[in-house]
């Protein structure tokens, strides 16, 4: 009973580290994203 508790906290935590690792990754790919569209203006712009 004890050790099932224990299991259910632990997942629980678990998840929360996963959602907040996922929360780090879509803002580092927003950053990303934007960058490339920058990337992609200037080298657009220099072949123009």
């Amino acid at each position: 009973r004890e050790a099932a508790k224990e299991c259910r906290r632990r997942k629980k935590e678990y998840i929360k580290c996963l959602e907040s690792r996922v929360a780090v990754l879509e803002v580092q790919n927003k950053k990303l994203i934007e960058e490339l569209e920058t990337l992609k203006d200037i080298c657009s712009s220099k072949t123009d």
